[in-house]
């Protein structure tokens, strides 16, 4: 997408210029009168999958047990540990849940959905072109169905996506520093030798008891659980403004499509 980089960047301005290629694509991909199939086929690939659904219902399970595990070190108070950092990875970590939880049922409704919206989209597509020959009361039956639409894919009865109690991109980008931070040995602390020499943490570790590089190492493998589960969630949503867009594109499409072709 040109515009649209983050979440909250959909609007009816930036929905009008990314929907440009999207009309060109579905013009090919779906050519008038839609056929069920050619549409199934397409909008398939914006489908939530199971795999991401159980990315996230891991990082949930996870989530509890890798905070334990993390204050465990924090109250040994274990001189080769951090403090500091210790208690900044639970602190990010515990704010994960209910945007994540919320992010799976989200993700649980529209799996739901999507098969029968497939199954119905072609029949009400196909009939915009001659929605203009139609009486009031069709058109505003037609025009309530869509924006049904949108309001599942979007979470909202305006035209933007409602991200603020589901990941968005300050859940992702704070997994993905943790996930980071960790391969760097942010549980331990540096001596100040090793900080004025700049040493990395490969060669710090040669001092560190092995017992606590695998206890370490054992929280890395559990948060980036967590952090999978987070891109996945984010992906989604990313997916349903997508696929919005298409939605946008049919509909501005269709509009200008002469019923007689």
């Amino acid at each position: 997408m040109l515009y649209i980089h983050q979440l909250k960047d959909l609007t009816p301005k930036s929905a009008d210029i990314e929907v440009v290629p999207v009309i060109r694509e579905i013009k090919t991909r779906t050519p008038y009168p839609l056929r069920a199939e050619n549409v199934k086929d397409y909008l398939e690939l914006l489908f939530v999958s199971e795999s991401e659904k159980k990315h996230m219902e891991k990082a949930l399970e996870q989530i509890l047990s890798t905070v334990s595990d993390i204050q465990a070190l924090l109250n040994s108070k274990d001189p080769d540990f951090e403090p500091v950092n210790l208690q900044r990875a639970i602190n990010m970590i515990k704010e994960i849940p209910p945007f994540l939880l919320t992010n799976l049922n989200f993700a649980r409704e529209i799996g739901d959905w999507q098969e029968g919206f497939v199954a119905e989209f072609a029949p009400l597509f196909n009939i915009i072109p001659n929605l203009k020959n139609k009486g009031q009361e069709e058109k505003v039956a037609v025009n309530n169905k869509l924006n049904t639409i949108f309001e599942k894919l979007l979470r909202s009865s305006e035209f933007n996506f409602n991200y603020k109690d589901v990941v968005s991109e300050g859940q992702k980008s704070r997994m993905a520093d943790l996930s980071e931070s960790m391969a760097k040995g942010f549980f331990f602390k540096v001596l100040l030798e090793e900080e004025i020499r700049k040493q990395s943490f490969e060669l710090i570790r040669s001092r560190i008891p092995g017992e606590k590089l695998r206890k370490a190492d054992f929280i890395k493998m559990k948060i980036d659980d967590i952090k999978k589960g987070v891109d996945a969630a984010y992906d989604f949503n990313f997916r349903m403004i997508s696929w919005a867009l298409v939605v946008y594109g049919y509909i501005k499409w269709l509009s200008t499509v002469s019923p007689s072709r």
